[in-house]
């Protein structure tokens, strides 16, 4: 039987602003909460300084945003506006600094992957999102209040977020050649599956699974890391972005979407997402 762990602790421009890590900035910057934006499989942002544009007259926009984000995973939002957008500014609701991110060409609509801090802050986040005609005529804000799952971070951790009830299932392969998932929640390496969710189609509305190794106790070597698409529990299809974490390194992220029934694999099952080297 599989089991469910969760640790619950608590141009044209578009903008992302967050109310409340990885730090890049001084204390309190949209640096200390969001580590990275991008679109989903392209371009990635940059951190701008100085307070983010204001609301200006520009487009409405509409945020599709998943129940709950992980401490150092990272949230699929689409965002999507009656008139073509083709910028992106992320923000913290009143710290300094945002991202700025341009989309490969102007859309009504965009999906862009937000990768939060491993040291984020207690509490909950609150979203803003805005569409404008500039990055300076900024439109009505659509929000997202952000229910935060606290997990391992360590020296290595590997996630997944995906955007339906289907049941997905992450699979690291550490150094040693022992595999982590749902069959085998720890490694002897003292890697662990910590969040497992929607387990046979139980829906919990967490659609997040996370495997980290502690401080100072991720092994050397080569890591593999798959993906199944274990039952689609109904979904058409399910968008899914996976997160690599190496202490010292930037994170990088992977998106791809699943279709058809499901495998129900176990182990060794799951499409190659990446390999990478501690």
């Amino acid at each position: 039987m599989r089991r469910i762990h969760q640790l619950l602790l608590g141009a044209t421009t578009v903008v992302v602003t967050l109310s409340c890590g990885d730090s890049t900035g001084p204390d309190n910057s949209v640096s200390q909460f969001v580590a990275a934006v991008s679109v989903a499989g392209g371009a990635t942002a940059s951190l701008q300084r100085g307070d983010p544009p204001a609301t200006a007259g520009g487009p409405a926009v509409t945020a599709t945003t998943p129940p709950s984000a992980i401490t150092g995973g990272s949230a699929q939002v689409t965002l999507s506006s009656g008139q073509q957008f083709s910028v992106v500014i992320v923000a913290v609701e009143g710290r300094p600094d945002y991202y700025r991110l341009t989309l490969p060409a102007s859309a009504t609509s965009a999906q862009i992957v937000v990768t939060l801090s491993q040291d984020l802050p207690p509490g909950s986040f609150t979203l803003r999102f805005a569409a404008g005609t500039s990055a300076t005529a900024i439109g009505s804000y659509a929000t997202w209040p952000v229910s935060v799952v606290t997990v391992g971070t360590g020296d290595v951790q590997v996630s997944v977020s995906w955007n339906t009830q289907a049941d997905v299932d992450l699979h690291v392969v550490d150094p040693s050649g022992e595999e982590i998932y749902y069959g085998n929640e720890t490694s002897a390496s003292g890697g662990q599956l910590d969040l497992d969710s929607n387990a046979g189609c139980g829906t919990d509305d967490t659609r997040n699974e996370n495997i980290t190794w502690p401080a100072n106790g991720a092994p050397s070597g080569q890591y593999i890391v798959r993906l199944d698409h274990w039952d689609n529990c109904g979904a058409t299809s399910t968008n899914w972005v996976v997160t690599v974490r190496i202490k010292g390194q930037s994170p990088k992220t992977y998106t791809g979407t699943f279709t058809g029934g499901g495998d129900q694999g176990g182990l060794g099952s799951g499409i190659p997402v990446t390999t990478f080297n501690r």
